[in-house]
């Protein structure tokens, strides 16, 4: 959660700042709201079989020029999958059920544009959140509850845009998600490779 905090913080001073220095353009029409859906493909190891999943990508970006240029986003991004795990020591005694990742990401990125079209690199450092279900069984019955656990977390992608107009893009990104082990836990699933498909706008 601080990390989270420390996050927003940064992203709002880095957009002041950048306000402050712009004038060319009004400020609205330098922030975008990249979003997209698509599918994702976990790693698993030899104790854990993963099946692919589904990947929500929603996102705040501010530009402090339009085009071939440094930016700037903060995304959150869900990824769900299902599991299959033979290891003893996974967060949850929910051998067989669902995984779902949060991710907190803020970073930089470079774009170029070449007539309609626009690539860009993006590397964002943050944290993860993986949520799954437990079973507790009591002289009650059986109580089902979640556990969840938390680690740092980078993601590097890249994307394809095709501008129909000058602020409204398509978009494709491949992006590549990578947890660091946060003291002694198990991490289930550290590595995710996705492909989303969305678009990016301003609001004004």
């Amino acid at each position: 959660m601080r990390i989270c905090k420390a996050s927003f913080l940064l992203l709002t001073v880095l957009l002041t700042t950048l306000h402050v220095n712009a004038q060319t353009e009004k400020f609205t029409s330098r922030l975008y709201f990249p979003g997209g859906v698509g599918v994702n493909i976990p790693s698993g190891d030899e104790q854990v079989s993963m099946k692919r999943g589904s990947v929500l990508n929603t996102a705040v970006e501010y530009r402090p020029a339009y085009i071939n240029a440094i930016f700037f986003r903060f995304n959150y991004d869900a990824l769900n999958n299902k599991y299959k795990s033979k290891a003893g020591e996974v967060p949850t005694n929910v051998t067989e059920g669902k995984l779902s990742a949060g991710f907190f990401l803020l970073g930089a990125g470079y774009r170029r544009k070449l007539n309609r079209f626009g690539i860009y690199a993006l590397l964002q450092p943050g944290y993860n959140t993986s949520g799954y279900n437990n079973i507790t069984v009591n002289s009650n019955g059986v109580t089902i509850g979640s556990v969840s656990t938390k680690h740092p977390a980078v993601k590097v992608s890249t994307g394809l845009e095709y501008y129909i107009v000058p602020h409204f893009a398509l978009v494709f990104e491949p992006a590549y998600y990578h947890l660091y082990r946060a003291k002694s836990q198990y991490i289930l699933n550290p590595n995710y490779v996705s492909y989303s498909i969305g678009f990016t706008t301003t609001l004004f």
